[in-house]
């Protein structure tokens, strides 16, 4: 390296050092701004993110198995080709199951049924964690007389709050489906968690007796009034398997699913996170006063200097 090339290098490094120290020196003379800047974003998303303003959210989730159902070789084939209830394969009952969960009619028909379900979605203000209660919004619905005192709100509204607080996915390579509810009450979470998961069973059990009834009625009607054997003999293979579809939809507290691991009430919130959104004000709070005394100095400095 040549004198010039060392030279220029340390003049370099002694600029940087001066433009540093005068850096600091800016940043020190304004350290008050500073401080009160970020100690009052702090202050901000504290008092922003207590109870009052910002509920604690519980979380309650639950695993469940796909039930296996046929055994016949060529169940899915006949089920799939005549009748259209594919309900014999895993593969086809969990996506299946997890679309009618958030499917609107399926809401529709869960609020009818669960009276107390579109009220702890809807109108719900707060958790009373000594008597562990739900406190509803006195001015929107009667709690002791179950009764709204304004227009109930339409299920296409609730469907938009449904989905956003439930979360469903099914797991194709372990035959798992997994569900959570995120509500300020960890006891209706739970609550709110199983009146989903065994009103959907319900519901495709229901479905499904249903469209078999009508197929085996159709069957044994048709079947003597066909001529030839070969038909004759796939129609008596699928009065078998609609049969058989009949016996699932009859036994078994569950259709559809089993239950590997039940809903249960959380004992600890899952958010908010306010100590993290406290201390992200507060460090934005710093970004933003430093900011705010270099552009004074900057801009007084070149204000002065014109």
């Amino acid at each position: 390296m040549t004198n010039l090339e060392n030279n220029n290098s340390n003049s370099f490094l002694e600029d940087s050092a001066v433009d540093l120290k005068e850096l600091f020196s800016i940043l020190w003379k304004g350290k008050i701004p500073i401080i009160v800047i970020t100690f009052v974003f702090f202050i901000f998303a504290t008092i922003y993110m207590r109870p009052g303003n910002k509920p604690d959210l519980y979380q309650s989730s639950a695993s469940m198995s796909v039930i296996k159902m046929g055994s016949g070789g060529n169940t899915l084939t006949t089920q799939l080709t005549f009748s259209g209830l594919a309900v014999q394969s895993k593969g086809v009952k969990g996506p299946r199951y997890v679309n009618t969960v958030r499917s609107r009619a399926f809401f529709k028909h869960l609020i009818e049924v669960d009276k107390d379900f579109l009220p702890a979605l809807m109108v719900a203000e707060r958790y009373d964690k000594k008597s562990k209660t739900l406190i509803y919004n006195s001015d929107h619905y009667d709690a002791a007389n179950k009764k709204w005192l304004v227009a109930k709100p339409h299920y296409l509204t609730a469907f938009r709050e449904y989905i956003k607080r439930m979360t469903i996915g099914f797991h194709q390579e372990r035959s798992i489906i997994d569900i959570s509810i995120d509500h300020i009450s960890p006891v209706v979470a739970k609550e709110m968690t199983e009146s989903i998961i065994f009103e959907a069973d319900q519901m495709l059990r229901n479905l499904d007796l249903q469209a078999s009834s009508e197929a085996l009625t159709y069957l044994t009607t048709a079947i003597p009034q066909q001529q030839q054997l070969a038909l004759r003999g796939a129609m008596n293979d699928m009065i078998m398997n609609q049969l058989e579809t009949q016996m699932m939809t009859k036994i078994g507290p569950t259709y559809i699913i089993q239950m590997v691991d039940p809903p249960f009430v959380p004992l600890f919130p899952f958010a908010p996170n306010r100590r993290f959104v406290s201390i992200a004000a507060g460090l934005s709070g710093l970004v933003f006063g430093i900011v705010f005394v270099l552009m004074r100095h900057f801009i007084g400095f070149y204000w002065h200097k014109e």
